[in-house]
């Protein structure tokens, strides 16, 4: 193959759950593995297109915001109607609300506020910590660049986070704006949305590799996009073992 010019385009938060569904003993509240990624993306070029690969970039896609749920948190602190109107969306709270007698309603509120904004901060500062280690990987290694776009849901009376929004088009967007850079596209996710942006860099001309990830008994991680993989020109399947080499797990 003479043609050799290498972009790899990962899907962030797809790249986590997969180390994490992998790796069950990685802390997922340390966001990514202290892995040499320069290493990594370059292992996975070299796999694809042999020693004389040229991976031009890497580009990572991650969320620029975290949207909260509730979001009006703040504007509600200030008016106690709206507030116990907020906090009633959780049963738990909505259960505490109800047998609080008048005298201590306020106050219970106020603590209940004072819990969601907890949380809140404490998400705020775990999403700082993720972008510093974005950029610190992004200045150690060269060619990995993280771009960031969309967001991703945090509910404040669950602490937990939902799904991502809009980072799937800007990685889609980027594939067809960024065709003459490269030779061959490869694709780190398991989304089946990429589809269409695929199809279209093929009519180009370009080569569309899909990386797939194998448990440590060989199988394919379940859930992965088996139309993506289907369309794309062929798909590289990492073992467990190497890809637990690579990250340092």
């Amino acid at each position: 193959m003479l043609n050799k010019k290498i972009c790899i385009f990962v899907d962030g938060e797809n790249l986590r759950h997969t180390i994490g569904d992998l790796f069950p003993n990685f802390a997922r509240t340390d966001y990514l593995p202290r892995a040499d990624w320069g290493k990594f993306f370059d292992w996975i070029a070299k796999e694809i297109a042999g020693q004389d690969a040229d991976r031009v970039r890497t580009y990572w896609y991650v969320v620029q915001n975290i949207d909260y749920s509730p979001f009006e948190l703040n504007s509600a602190r200030k008016d106690k109607v709206l507030l116990k109107r907020l906090l009633l969306r959780d049963n738990r709270m909505a259960a505490a609300i109800t047998k609080a007698t008048p005298e201590k309603l306020n106050g219970l509120m106020e603590e209940m506020a004072n819990v969601l904004q907890e949380n809140q901060d404490a998400m705020e500062k775990r999403f700082t910590g993720w972008t510093n280690l974005q950029d610190t990987i992004a200045r150690k290694y060269m060619a990995i660049e993280f771009r960031r776009a969309g967001y991703i849901r945090y509910d404040l009376f669950e602490k937990s986070l939902g799904n991502e929004k809009a980072v799937d088009v800007k990685l889609a967007t980027d594939l067809i704006k960024l065709k003459d850079i490269y030779d061959i596209a490869v694709i780190v996710s398991g989304d089946q949305d990429y589809v269409p942006a695929v199809e279209t860099i093929k009519d180009f001309g370009k080569r569309t590799v899909n990386i797939a990830f194998q448990t440590e008994n060989g199988h394919l991680l379940p859930g992965g996009a088996k139309r993506l993989n289907e369309i794309t020109d062929w798909s590289v399947q990492i073992k467990y073992s190497d890809l637990k080499l690579y990250l340092g797990l």
